[in-house]
């Protein structure tokens, strides 16, 4: 899977844009996650789809987080 961020651009970014996609990265996944849940009748392709988009968004966010970690910094 194709990660969403590049780990030299996230060290480079600000520690408030670092947050600001923290915050985005995760309403977007809880709500891909939502509209799968209540649309289980999805055909399985776009499901699937959904599923994937919904993984991409979680690992942006692990490296939104690991990149906060790294310099200390608390959401």
């Amino acid at each position: 899977m194709e990660l969403m961020y590049h780990p030299d651009d996230l060290a480079a970014m600000d520690p408030l844009v670092l947050m600001k996609n923290l915050d985005h990265v995760r309403m977007t996944s809880r709500r891909l996650a939502y509209i799968l849940q209540q649309q289980v009748h999805l055909y399985t392709p776009e499901a699937n789809r959904l599923r994937e988009q919904i993984d991409r968004y979680v690992d942006a966010e692990r490296q939104i987080e690991g990149e906060m970690a790294r310099r200390r910094i608390r959401s």
